[in-house]
């Protein structure tokens, strides 16, 4: 492996360097470049190898950035793939048709060729052509979850950063410098990776969702609830009733609802409201109290409403999730509520570069255990949150067997495959008109739950018949 990569090096010379080659030498011709430095190994075995100059005969800048174009040509060649001959005007056009080809490009990287590269970027790259996987269980960084990231870690190819209070950092969205690269080349000859393990073929039974193939978690019960027993009651809000189950109607609200009239709340029929209680910022990995949260609390209570909170989650490891679940029972403390705590995590788009972008899924079923955990063994009743695609595609069910689900599918009816208490089947854009399908709730002067202005979503509690 590591003799396929050094030939393959060679190659790489131009790709970082604008002087021309140097002859090999002990020692380091550029003046930026110090034997203290973190990057001297790594820069001064490359370019003795010829695999990187400087750019002037000398001067390294070690802090200049690295193109996308650059970036591909040694990462596919490090990995064994030939030169490319350009396909257009751009040199590195013949590496970016290859890279696409192979279905080496993340679907959302929208770069021109001549364009810095980040951290996140390369690891993205680097994993798809490599085709490596993760052989640990560690969570080092503190600033991202990227499973791209947490695999190059395990292989020793990002080692990440430590901040002046000892966390690891990733640094993700930092664009990757020439000193950086020389590391992680560097760490590619050295790889030595193992036989890869064949993936399990999965078995057993299995439905069809989106075009792909879902299998059954036979511990989960299915979802038994019937299209028959559906009803629409005089507010416009949905009900259930049937020899099994019947039901609470409810609400979920956060600031964006304002101050809400409770007491008309209560009169419109609404039985139980879930209160956003607090989230973590998707950049900072702050925790934020929700600023209407205790003016909601106290109102709803006071008006008999019963009440469960969620808690909008962007934890990037289990120890944030059980963070994220005692800041909830803390805010709890003098007040009784008697529906769930919740843990909603939720993806933020890719171009606002938030910390979970790429989670792991393993990670993310790992902190919604720790958070439904940590929450239990504080003497609540804990619940996960999430639509369909996220139940079926991203969270490991069978880690989630012992808790409950409120599924968010905004639908008259929902075939959703399994057993959910809580169903929220609106957004309040949308109402369940008379003859049960959905009619476009235009922005009126009439609420649609008096009490709140504007839009609320509308939830609906299953609770069997004893």
């Amino acid at each position: 492996m590591k003799q396929r990569f050094l030939s393959l090096l060679l190659a790489c010379v131009m790709a970082l360097s604008l002087a021309a080659p140097a002859s090999a030498a002990k020692g380091l011709p550029f003046s930026d470049v110090k034997a203290s430095d973190w990057f001297y190994d790594e820069v001064k075995d490359l370019y003795n190898w010829e695999v990187i100059n400087g750019m002037t005969a000398s001067t390294f800048e070690p802090q200049g950035t690295v193109t996308f174009g650059q970036a591909l040509k040694m990462i596919l060649l490090s990995a064994g793939y030939r030169e490319q001959a350009p396909t257009d005007t751009h040199w590195a056009s013949g590496y970016y048709q290859l890279a696409a080809q192979k279905g080496f490009l993340p679907k959302k990287m929208n770069l021109d060729l001549d364009d810095p590269i980040n951290r996140k970027q390369i690891a993205q790259i680097t994993v798809k052509v490599l085709g490596v996987s993760r052989t640990g269980a560690e969570l080092p960084f503190t600033d991202t979850g990227s499973k791209d990231a947490l695999i190059l870690y395990d292989h020793g190819i990002f080692t990440g950063e430590k901040d002046a209070n000892g966390n690891l950092l990733f640094k993700p969205n930092s664009n990757i410098t020439r000193a950086e690269i020389s590391a992680v080349i560097w760490r590619l000859y050295n790889l030595d990776l193992p036989e890869k393990e064949p993936e399990p073929t999965p078995t057993g039974d299995y439905f069809t969702f989106g075009g792909k193939k879902v299998y059954i978690v036979e511990e989960l019960p299915e979802n038994t609830y019937d299209r028959e027993f559906f009803q629409v009651n005089e507010q416009g809000l949905l009900t259930y009733n049937s020899d099994e189950y019947t039901c609470k109607v409810g609400i979920d609200v956060s600031r964006y609802q304002g101050t809400i009239d409770w007491a008309q709340v209560k009169e419109a029929g609404v039985d139980f409201a879930i209160l956003r209680l607090g989230y973590r910022g998707y950049g900072t990995g702050k925790m934020v109290l929700d600023n209407y949260f205790y003016q909601n609390l106290k109102g709803a209570l006071a008006n008999d409403i019963e009440v469960g909170v969620y808690f909008f989650s962007q934890a990037i490891s289990p120890a944030e999730a059980q963070e994220e679940a005692r800041f909830c029972m803390n805010a709890l403390k003098g007040y009784e509520i008697t529906y769930p705590i919740v843990f909603d995590w939720e993806p933020y788009d890719s171009s606002l570069e938030p910390r979970t972008d790429e989670l792991d899924d393993k990670v993310l079923t790992q902190c919604a255990v720790a958070f439904c955990e940590e929450v239990k063994a504080g003497g609540y009743q804990p619940m996960v949150y999430a639509n369909p695609t996220y139940f079926y595609f991203h969270f490991d069910l069978n880690e989630l067997i012992n808790y409950p689900f409120w599924l968010a599918h905004y639908n008259t009816f929902t075939n959703f495959y399994y057993h959910f208490d809580i169903w929220q089947y609106s957004d309040g854009k949308y109402m369940v008109g008379p003859d049960g399908t959905f009619v476009r709730n235009e922005e009126t002067d009439e609420p649609i739950i008096p009490g709140i202005d504007g839009y609320v979503d509308l939830n609906i509690h299953f609770i069997p018949k004893k």
